[in-house]
């Protein structure tokens, strides 16, 4: 934009021009709270968000499935972060709970809820040529970046939908299944 549209009030940019830096063309990340901590993941793999749901244990599954929930008519599994970060569990010991929000990511065919206490919204961020992931974070941590004073771990929803596969010992999505 050139000073004179700024001069103007011309503050905006063209909206047909999506913004871009010198890391590359921006993408919608939204944001999500787990505790203290901040996520984010592409908003092009969200499929929906649901402010509430009930969620039933699957007895026998690993502590990161915390359960399945019935979302417009399809069953959903809902996997926790904190669990697959090392974390402790955050359901009561009964046999269902309710959740602050579920966020519904989707990975081709497969798709799962994960937990967040709260959701900043969407976010403007230019793609990272050269990620800075740091070395004790888990595959499905593509980078961390700095956001209002804090940092915030960008997720690769293929790589998490994958681990959770691999964690509750299924085949992957992402690997070839060989006959």
């Amino acid at each position: 934009m050139s000073d004179e549209d700024q001069a103007r009030g011309g503050g905006k940019a063209d909206p047909a021009e999506p913004p871009t830096s010198p890391g590359g063309p921006a993408v919608s990340l939204m944001l999500l709270r787990l505790g203290r901590r901040w996520f984010a993941v592409d908003a092009r793999a969200i499929e929906e968000v649901a402010l509430r749901g009930p969620v039933t244990r699957v007895p026998m599954a690993p502590s990161h499935i915390l359960g399945v929930t019935s979302l417009r008519g399809r069953l959903v599994t809902v996997v926790g972060l904190e669990q697959m970060l090392g974390g402790a569990g955050m359901l009561p010991v009964d046999n269902s709970a309710t959740l602050p929000r579920l966020v519904v990511v989707r990975d081709g065919d497969f798709e799962m809820a994960v937990v967040a206490h709260g959701i900043h919204g969407l976010i403007e961020r230019a793609e990272s040529a050269a990620p800075a992931r740091p070395a004790d974070a888990p595959d499905f941590v593509r980078e961390e970046f700095d956001w209002q004073g804090g940092r915030v771990s960008l997720l690769d929803t293929s790589r998490l939908v994958a681990a959770a596969a691999r964690l509750a010992g299924m085949p992957s999505p992402a690997e070839d299944v060989l006959p």
